[in-house]
């Protein structure tokens, strides 16, 4: 009965103790008030790692088989044996909320988070690097160290939501007294200057498609740092239209009109995050109105 005690494990066992109490799938969705499909996947999991059926049907009903008695009895006493050590591990988690995305990125999400949960601000918010790693990205949310990835890439792992929120506009933009450009700039232009782009940890390396990278003079994971490269030279830079907005007043740098679509990769913003029955209240709300915002 060996047990790795992942976060998405404890989340499992949860579903299947109360499972063994309601002896109903239903039942255990309304009480956990998680969806149906969500009980019966955790079921189908810990079936295929036990090699069991562990519920069944007959005529007296949803019956437990004497493996799920005996694993339903070890979870029990793991659990009583450990609850201070499990309130300890999860108590600073609970108090923060905390984010997992590239530095770019928080300048956006992060505000844009702030505006739906000001009103009922319950935690302290956090903000940590993106790992550079699919499957450090999967960890991270495994193991509750991070609440809330938001990557240009979804997290692939079947005890990982993610939803697709918004993509981005952009602005090109170059110094002010560009010796080449006044207001406007042609897409054969576009193509002959040196470029300045965004380089994260993220699948999402820059802005410019792969094939059209010959140009990129400059990349840096900071736009503070890829405007101060335009203002003191040649280069142009891709930047989302939100941050030249933010950040335009504080540099010697101009937009230049287009009339061409901006040659990027397909800025999906996802949200991805745990699949959580544990979760406390607050934050599945907050989670919920992520979703929403655009």
């Amino acid at each position: 009965m060996h047990l790795k005690l992942s976060k998405a494990d404890i989340a499992r066992i949860l579903i299947f103790n109360t499972v063994m109490e309601t002896k109903s799938m239903t039942q255990t969705a309304h009480a956990l008030n998680i969806s149906h499909s969500s009980v019966y996947m955790a079921i189908k999991k810990l079936r295929v790692l036990y090699n069991d059926e562990l519920f069944v049907h007959d005529k007296k009903g949803f019956l437990p088989t004497e493996f799920a008695k005996r694993l339903h009895t070890e979870m029990l006493g793991l659990h009583n044996s450990q609850p201070k050590v499990q309130a300890s591990a999860d108590s600073s988690h609970r108090t923060h909320f905390i984010f997992s995305c590239a530095p770019h990125l928080a300048a956006t999400v992060i505000p844009l988070t702030y505006q739906v949960m000001q009103e009922t601000l319950s935690f302290s918010l956090e903000h940590k690097p993106l790992p550079d790693t699919p499957e450090a990205r999967i960890e991270l949310l495994l193991n509750n160290k991070a609440d809330v990835i938001f990557d240009y890439a979804s997290v692939q792992h079947d005890d990982i939501y993610f939803k697709r929120l918004f993509t981005e506009d952009y602005a090109i933009v170059c110094r002010k007294e560009h010796p080449r450009f006044s207001d406007a700039i042609s897409l054969k232009e576009f193509y002959q200057e040196k470029q300045a782009a965004v380089g994260c940890l993220s699948r999402f390396d820059n802005l410019i498609q792969e094939s059209n990278t010959d140009n990129v003079f400059f990349s840096s994971h900071y736009y503070l740092v890829l405007l101060s490269m335009v203002e003191v030279s040649d280069i142009i830079c891709v930047i989302p239209v939100n941050i030249y907005l933010k950040l335009h007043a504080s540099f010697n740098i101009k937009s230049l009109s287009y009339r061409f679509k901006v040659n990027t990769k397909k800025t999906y913003l996802y949200i991805n995050y745990l699949k959580d029955p544990t979760r406390i209240k607050d934050k599945d709300v907050l989670l919920k109105k992520i979703e929403k915002m655009h």
